[in-house]
């Protein structure tokens, strides 16, 4: 354990739990969010989250209490370092559901070293970790951006191929490397691979499209757009994405692979989202402003078949509240995300 620190705030002890499920990135924006509802709707059961605590998974997600008298422990470590722990250092592991990654894609241009480090070594050894600690569930959480771009219609789970040359940013295809690497466990593990699209909610990090314009929009700044605004992204709320993630533990099927989208019908591009929040924030329309693209031939669309995560009895929230609750959150917790504000700005300067 030399390489990881047990941080124990006030909670249960894991080892009294009816089972415990390992987390990793689990102070990080889905990752957190996940840990808040399984401990709520899960009283009976641990989490071990693992985390190393970057820039983005934040210490101060832990301020919230999700943990307090429950079954709940967090290491602060790399989980490429995971293969340096002992097996007996462990408690025992019942699932892995696993969130840890670098995730910006502008970030990954100006660093691809990293991605590939985190995304795929770290999936690498936790997944050989978990065949040491016998592990019963493992969830591998991918991304849409492994099937790249698609003009009209969506992806099926079995439209990617075999390789990572769909993808087309550094991270996606650190990604896409990874979902190929998971799926070499399959028969090994009892392992499912979910590919979820564009998340939004509360506590992500101000560097990402939607928290950047609601935070600018508070500010009093403007709200920069790339280009015309039309791109297109699947916005699927945190809470329906680790809702999935919840229902696979217990209903999906092993070495299987799940799409995870919201689907909306009409789709809406990026400006048609920003407005939206604009206007529950009380602002002007002049408040948003396009900007020259630095990405003009990025992916323009993004669409997955969710049909078969469907049929398991998962369906989406309504898009109108969800943003509601975003904005509110951001309105409402200055100051968590003021005090990063600066550092997310520099990755655009």
């Amino acid at each position: 354990m030399r390489s990881f620190t047990r941080l124990k705030d006030n909670n249960k002890p894991i080892n009294d739990a009816s089972s415990i499920t390992l987390v990793t990135g689990g102070c990080g924006f889905i990752g957190s969010n996940f840990i808040e509802h399984y401990l709520a709707n899960h009283p009976d059961r641990a989490v071990l989250n693992v985390d190393s605590l970057t820039y983005a998974g934040r210490a101060n997600n832990r301020i919230i209490n999700w943990h307090k008298d429950r079954y709940y422990e967090l290491w602060k470590g790399d989980i490429n370092d995971l293969k340096n722990v002992d097996t007996k250092e462990f408690p025992k592991i019942d699932a892995v559901v696993h969130f840890a990654a670098e995730s910006h894609v502008t970030r990954s241009e100006k660093n691809p070293r990293i991605f590939y480090r985190t995304n795929v070594e770290g999936t690498r050894i936790l997944l050989e970790k978990a065949i040491e600690l016998g592990v019963k569930k493992f969830i591998h959480v991918s991304t849409d951006e492994v099937y790249g771009p698609i003009v009209d219609g969506y992806f099926k789970e079995s439209d990617k191929k075999r390789d990572n040359s769909q993808a087309t940013s550094p991270y996606a295809k650190s990604k896409a490397e990874a979902d190929e690497l998971a799926q070499t466990f399959f028969g090994k593990l009892p392992l499912i691979i979910v590919r979820p699209t564009n998340n939004f909610g509360p506590r992500q990090y101000p560097e990402k499209a939607l928290p950047r314009w609601i935070t600018n929009l508070l500010l009093g700044e403007k709200a920069p757009v790339w280009g015309e605004g039309r791109q297109v992204r699947d916005w699927l709320y945190v809470e329906d994405t680790f809702g999935a993630i919840d229902l696979l533990l217990e209903k999906g099927k092993w070495g299987e692979i799940y799409n995870i989208g919201a689907n909306h019908q009409p789709e809406m591009n990026n400006k048609t989202i920003v407005l939206k929040a604009a206007k529950l924030l009380g602002k002007p329309e002049s408040d948003v402003e396009l900007v020259p693209d630095p990405r003009p031939d990025h992916d323009f669309r993004y669409g997955v078949d969710t049909s078969k995560i469907k049929a398991l009895g998962w369906k989406t929230g309504d898009f109108a509240p969800q943003l509601k609750a975003t904005v509110e959150w951001y309105r409402d917790n200055a100051d968590w995300w003021k005090p990063l504000k600066a550092e997310a700005e520099k990755i655009y300067k």
